[in-house]
Formats: C-alpha cells, structure tokens, sequence
C-alpha cells in the first residue's frame, strides 16, 4: 500500500492506495507545531480508518510546497515506517513537457494536477485548483504544460479581508442569490464567492481565446471543488493531487 501526502500551505491531505484504488483520505490542518511523533499518531488514525494495518504501508509520496513540513512528514517516514519517502519536483519522470522558462519553480501540488489530469482525462485540458491559492494549469493539444495563472484564493481572500475590517465577520462559503447583498453577510458573500466565481469564468475565457476560441474540458479540484463546479458547470475531481502523486509513484518507483 502507498501512503500519499499533500502538503498545502493551508491544508495537508493525507490519503492510502491499495494497488489503484484509493481507500479513503482526510483533510488536516497544515500545522507547523506538530512534531515527527504527532503526525505518526495521525498516519496511525488514518490507518484505523482504512482497517489496515500500519506495517502494510510499503511505500511513501510526498508532494509539498511547505519545506518545513515535507522534513517532518519524511522524518515521520523514515522513523516509524523505515522508508524514504519519493519527493516530488520537477526533476522526476513526468511524461510531461513543462514548457515554461523556470519548471524548477513549479509547486509540486501543481505538477501532480497536471500529471493526472494528463493520464486521467487526456489534452487539452485546463485545471483548476481551488487552495491557498486559486491556480490555473493548461495543457495544450500535445498534452504539454504551457503555462497558466495565480490567483488569490477565495478564502485566503476573505480571511484577510476579515482580519483588517473589524465589523466584518466570517461568512458561509455559498453563493449568494443576488448579487446586490440587503446584509453585510449577502454582500459578503457577493463580492467575495461571487466574485471569484466570475474572475474564475474571464481567466477560463481568456484562456481558450489564447487558446484558439474553442471551448476546452477543464477540471477543478481542491477544498471547494464541489462547489465551484456545480456553479460554472465543469468537471469536479477532489482527489486530483492524490492521484497525480500515485501515478508519479507508479513511474518514479
């Protein structure tokens, strides 16, 4: 069995494989305070979860864009699993082009999207993922990475906004049902989702202008992944990253 773990500067998901299915996964909070010892009593649980045991695991992945954590969760690998675990960068075998001027700067939630996405769904393909940070990936009709965006994620967004606006309080992440809000909750909820809602649709539209004007399959994953693609109408993939680390694994072993 593999142990896959993503590491986000917000969230930290942690998931176990069984040959290709994935058995189950679980959202944690990205805590820099936890020792080697308490993340190895949350592998444990996690294993609970699953009915397997933790001597099963024969295998570590991990995808991060936290150094601090990817030491600790390796540290936790190699203490109580006797393992090293795969890092991801973009030095492994990807079966992908990263055509664009500096890949080593690539986030390796980034790169494990763009891999599953790849082998799961085909090209082109546009991903987006809803973290820390709303991104944007695209693959072209060769199925090479040419580039993409960033932007502020949607409750990094309102979080700020929150914290230097003392009357503001935080709000349910929904979209509203008019956009012109009658309480300071609606008008939140607006010009925060609403907002990212349309921002989301003139990248995607810009995009596949750049693109050739053509409509293209695009994907969303993420915390809010559910949500957002019942809003815009595109295809939910919650697991994507964890994915992309199982097939990295499968290629890199």
């Amino acid at each position: 069995m593999l142990l896959a773990i993503d590491i986000g500067n917000t969230n930290t998901v942690l998931g176990i494989f069984k040959d290709e299915k994935l058995l189950l996964s679980r959202r944690l909070v990205s805590s820099h305070s936890k020792t080697v010892d308490e993340y190895w009593v949350t592998v444990k649980l996690l294993c609970e979860d699953a009915n397997i045991n933790p001597a099963d695991l024969k295998a570590t992945i991990i995808g991060s864009v936290v150094p601090i954590l990817t030491q600790n969760f390796a540290g936790m690998a190699r203490k109580y699993l006797s393992m090293t675990p795969l890092i991801v960068d973009h030095k492994l075998n990807l079966n992908l082009n990263l055509k664009v001027t500096k890949p080593e700067t690539l986030g390796a939630d980034r790169i494990c999207n763009m891999v599953a996405a790849k082998k799961m769904y085909g090209y082109p393909i546009i991903v987006i993922d809803f973290g820390t940070a709303t991104t944007f990936e695209v693959l072209d009709t060769n199925g090479d990475y040419m580039g993409g965006a960033i932007s502020p994620g949607l409750e990094a967004g309102l979080n700020e906004l929150i914290k230097k606006a003392a009357q503001l309080h935080t709000v349910d992440m929904k979209f509203p049902k008019n956009i012109i809000g009658d309480t300071t909750k609606e008008q939140l909820q607006s010009g925060i989702f609403g907002g990212h809602v349309y921002m989301v649709q003139g990248i995607l539209k810009k995009i596949e202008h750049e693109l050739g004007g053509d409509k293209i399959q695009t994907l969303v994953t993420g915390g809010l992944s559910k949500e957002f693609a019942e809003i815009l109408n595109l295809t939910p993939e919650e697991n994507l990253t964890l994915y992309g680390l199982k097939i990295l694994y499968n290629m890199n072993k």
